[in-house]
């Protein structure tokens, strides 16, 4: 046996370092493409100009972004509930459809809203996208801000859709003051969630994915990979929660919704309706009345005798999935 090393011809060489850049250079478009966020701004106050007087904003609890918000408080102000947008979304497009009429709803039982664009959406700071990692600290930002004009430890709940749902449950496992929390079309992991999805998305091969998601490490400081939903439901047990999802959610299944729901012994409404976050647009008075007597209910909004059955236990396959 030589105990020589091998020389590898110059023109190899060559082509292992040309195919080695050509990764690192397609690996960085795909993980720039999947951090960048396709800013949407607000359009609801075009339609209810009295938005415009209830423009607030306040620091994310991390210091690293202004997060911008319409603060609509209730009369008299008992609960509070945050309202969380998705991915490439903004305050008043929660749920794909506009939702100041749920926001009116709200507010007619007592419990005040507030609408925010995520770090990087919307109006917020500029960021990239950390599918609910460093975006949670802009709900729990959004928490600091009701508790310093007076909301109560436990009577403000979160309503999180898509990504907005995922960092919903990372920063409810966070913070003992929420309350109550419902989730629409939550992905349960992010790592699952770009499996199933990456070829669709970047129209790549399969390889490219883990050296996109390591430089995505580098972009954001963290991996990704650590955005497990599933995970943090457990600490979610004993609290109210509420899971919801179409059946016919062709990006997120509706397995996903299963999963989380019991994890936690959370109830769980999967919609027999078509699309991602599809069950609003479907059902929007059943979803207003579900939702709105969830949080009344839990955040001890109204007395007990005011909460009625609603139509949407007929139009849904509901069920509490047992602690």
């Amino acid at each position: 046996m030589s105990i020589y090393p091998i020389e590898l011809p110059w023109a190899t060489l060559s082509l292992v370092a040309i195919l080695g850049a050509a990764y690192l250079l397609v690996s960085a478009f795909v993980a720039h493409r999947f951090t960048h966020i396709r800013r949407k701004l607000p359009q609801l106050q075009q339609e209810h100009p009295e938005l415009n007087r209830q423009q607030v904003h306040f620091a994310a609890r991390d210091g690293r972004a202004r997060i911008e918000a319409w603060y609509l408080p209730a009369k008299p102000r008992q609960g509070a509930v945050i309202l969380v947008h998705g991915k490439d979304a903004c305050r008043g497009d929660e749920l794909k459809s506009p939702t100041f009429t749920l926001a009116q709803r709200f507010r007619d039982a007592g419990i005040s809203v507030l609408m925010i664009d995520l770090r990087g959406h919307g109006t917020s700071s500029r960021a990239r996208l950390s599918y609910g990692w460093h975006e949670r600290h802009d709900v729990l930002g959004a928490v600091d801000y009701l508790l310093e004009r007076g909301y109560a430890p436990g009577r403000i709940g979160v309503l999180g859709a898509s990504m907005g749902g995922a960092t919903s449950v990372l920063a409810a496992a966070e913070e003992p003051a929420i309350g109550a929390l419902v989730t629409d079309s939550a992905y349960a992991s992010f790592e699952a969630m770009i499996e199933r999805q990456y070829a669709k998305l970047a129209h790549l091969p399969h390889c490219f994915l883990p050296g996109a998601l390591a430089i995505g490490r580098l972009l954001l400081g963290v991996d990704v990979r650590r955005v497990q939903p599933l995970a943090w439901m457990p600490q979610l047990r004993g609290r109210p929660v509420l899971v919801i999802h179409s059946h016919g959610d062709r990006f997120v299944p509706s397995s996903d919704a299963h999963a989380l729901a019991e994890a936690c012994g959370a109830e769980c409404w999967r919609t027999d309706t078509d699309g991602h976050i599809g069950s609003y647009r479907a059902l929007t008075q059943a979803y207003e009345e579900r939702v709105v007597t969830f949080f009344a209910r839990h955040l001890d909004v109204l007395p007990a005798r005011h909460i009625v059955a609603t139509e949407a236990d007929t139009v849904s396959e509901p069920m509490l999935l047992a602690a």
